[in-house]
């Protein structure tokens, strides 16, 4: 089997990055897998080979506009080039855009088409947070329902697919694999609380600086904590288009002292392993990548309802959860376990048990091959090869 694989994360390129590692350990389960990344011209990225049977292609594009022409394009030469190998399946990181492009080239030359749901389009906050996006919600409804194969990240969002009546073998929860086993033995490799001496507790999120993540929200509940807690130190690791934003809303609310920006940082683990509470604000996510690395590390969680809240994280079982968007809720329950340390451990604790049971690396690729294996088995009875 070899897989055409379109997507918009340009950290593949990077030498060091996860998404690097996943792809590599995915691509150990066929005979080829192509990757092509929506990127500018000015990004000046170039064709790589990585591991015994990646490549990823650049679609070098001189704006966004061209994204979508660049990609079917390259998507077109791979599928030629390899018309004459083993069987092929074409799978995308969404149903938005990249799955335009997946649906056409599938229907071309009649391959199985694979779709992966890596956010969740269903709440209304990702609706509302771009222009295009109700758009996109449509189309991707369209492209979900035509699809031979669809890859989700969590219960709430397998949920919603089948409810659109897609049968459920043709559906397959695979989440985002986090080496866990890392985080459970990572030793700090210093304390934050000797960097700002001032600060007796540490309250840790981590995360792009995009509007969707809610700094802004998580700030404003902050300004809340801070008043009973004025020993607590708030620290945000991320890089962003928010960044400026974020630092002049803690400064207009005179946190400019104990809110800190950071840029970020390959080990996280020890942030996590120092940090009293970790907070996930999100106003929407598919699954929750840090909270996963924040349990295992041993922290306790406060989230928003999304993503794994209710699934891993389960209200005042493996941490807290408040309603999306609620900075007095978010506030009171940061409150609740700066106030409560049996509370804080207890919850750690089990939430540091809920992620033990997740899929092992090893459970994931089995999840990953059944995946594609289920989407060409339906692609056949469908005519296509």
């Amino acid at each position: 089997m070899n897989i055409l694989m379109f997507s918009t994360d340009r950290a593949v390129f990077d030498e060091e990055s996860p998404v690097r590692r996943r792809l590599t350990e995915q691509a150990s389960l066929v005979s080829g897998m192509h990757v092509v990344v929506l990127t500018k011209k000015k990004d000046a990225f170039d064709r790589r080979h990585f591991g015994k049977h990646v490549t990823v292609y650049p679609t070098s594009s001189v704006n966004r506009l061209a994204y979508i022409v660049d990609a079917y394009r390259l998507g077109v030469e791979i599928l030629r080039a390899g018309r004459h190998t083993s069987r092929w399946l074409v799978t995308t990181q969404d149903p938005f855009e990249v799955g335009v492009v997946g649906y056409l080239l599938a229907r071309k030359f009649r391959a199985p088409f694979h779709v992966q749901l890596h956010t969740d389009p269903w709440s209304e906050a990702w609706r509302r947070g771009h222009i295009l996006n109700r758009v996109r919600f449509l189309l991707g409804l369209f492209l979900l329902k035509h699809a031979d194969g669809i890859r989700v990240v969590s219960e709430r969002v397998e949920k919603r697919v089948l409810g659109l009546g897609i049968p459920r073998e043709r559906v397959t929860k695979i989440p985002i694999y986090v080496d866990t086993e890392y985080f459970f033995g990572a030793k700090p490799a210093f304390d934050p609380r000797r960097t700002y001496p001032a600060y007796g507790k540490v309250v840790l999120s981590i995360g792009r600086l995009e509007p969707e993540k809610n700094f802004r929200g998580l700030i404003r509940a902050f300004a809340i904590v801070h008043r009973a807690h004025p020993d607590a130190l708030l620290l945000i690791i991320g890089s962003g288009a928010e960044r400026e934003r974020l630092l002049s809303l803690a400064r207009s609310l005179s946190l400019d002292d104990c809110v800190k920006i950071l840029p970020w940082a390959r080990d996280v683990a020890t942030y996590y392993k120092t940090c009293d509470v970790y907070v996930q604000p999100s106003l929407y996510e598919g699954w929750g990548l840090a909270v996963i690395e924040a349990l295992a590390s041993g922290a306790p969680v406060v989230m928003t309802d999304v993503g794994c809240a209710g699934e891993v994280v389960k209200h005042e079982e493996s941490g807290l959860v408040v309603p999306v968007n609620d900075e007095k809720a978010l506030a009171h329950a940061i409150g609740q376990l700066l106030d409560n340390h049996t509370l804080a451990l207890s919850l750690a604790g089990s939430g540091n048990g809920a992620v033990k049971r997740l899929a092992t690396k090893a459970e994931t690729l089995i999840l990953y091959k059944t995946s594609w294996e289920n989407t060409l088995l339906h692609g056949e009875k469908q005519g296509k090869t």
